[in-house]
């Protein structure tokens, strides 16, 4: 009886159209992104609003799933939302904790190449480059493996001038939390996705105690944290505002260059 059941069960299974078959079979829980960037939305609609981007070699968790969206959890730092099926790519379980073992090696350059056959395609700055073998990539660049010390800044300036998009990860877009989140990534420090949520780790510290790196946090209150940038010295700070831009900062808060008006109030300093 068993057996006859679960006969019928993938009889039906393998009959149906793949999207179909995507939303009854339970082992597909599991998926990695395998394009240049996946936009990742607040509801299960291409009109909604982007929440955050997935990047090439990112590992993801499907937690809910209609026709034709996924609801994933992105596995760095747990950040939700929904992706087209499109662009979904299911792997196995197996597989999933294999790759997210081990120390993380991200691409260096505002873009770089990874190579299938002979078919490029472009990634940008920040991507998981330990996806490539077994996503059948080739990739000849320098990744954050080489980087002896923790470079804050240096990466951080890799940004400058890229254009702010709201939930956006990439130097072609990218958010104040963004860009703090990936410029920590490349020297493997882990942060979460939201200022607010930053603003929850690390250690808090005084102005004297500022080291190029270290964060600043911004809002009316320390309930409602909005914006974040990183320290170039204790005057100085980068952030996406507008574009990833470099401005004074004082006590009470972030002067605009050239305009002197205090564009974000300060609440705290963090390191990490």
């Amino acid at each position: 009886m068993v057996y006859f059941t679960l006969n019928l069960y993938f009889k039906i299974l393998t009959s149906l159209k793949p999207k179909f078959r995507l939303m009854i079979d339970i082992k597909y829980k599991y998926g990695i992104c395998d394009l240049s960037v996946v936009p990742v939305r607040k509801s299960p609609s291409s009109k909604s609003e982007l929440v955050t981007q997935l990047l090439f070699g990112e590992l993801y968790t499907i937690t809910k799933q209609t026709e034709k969206w996924s609801y994933i959890k992105i596995h760095d730092d747990s950040y939700g939302g929904w992706i087209n099926y499109s662009q979904l790519k299911i792997i196995s379980k197996i597989d999933f904790d294999d790759l997210k073992i081990g120390r993380d090696k991200f691409s260096l350059n505002i873009t770089d190449f990874i190579i299938k056959g002979l078919e490029p395609t472009i990634v940008p700055l920040g991507s998981s480059i330990n996806s490539c073998q077994y996503l059948d990539y080739k990739f000849k660049g320098k990744t954050s493996e080489f980087i002896k010390d923790y470079d804050i800044i240096k990466i951080a300036m890799k940004f400058l001038n890229a254009p702010y998009l709201w939930g956006g990860k990439t130097p072609f877009g990218i958010d104040c939390s963004g860009f703090t989140q990936m410029v920590y990534k490349i020297n493997n420090i882990r942060l979460d996705r939201d200022a607010s949520q930053q603003a929850n780790q690390g250690t808090l510290i005084s102005k004297k105690e500022i080291k190029s790196g270290d964060l600043a946090f911004f809002g009316e209150t320390e309930n409602s944290i909005t914006h974040v940038g990183i320290m170039l010295n204790k005057t100085k700070i980068i952030h996406a505002f507008g574009k990833v831009r470099i401005d004074n900062v004082n006590l009470i808060g972030i002067l605009k260059s050239n305009e002197g008006e205090i564009t974000h109030k300060l609440l705290f300093f963090k390191t990490y």
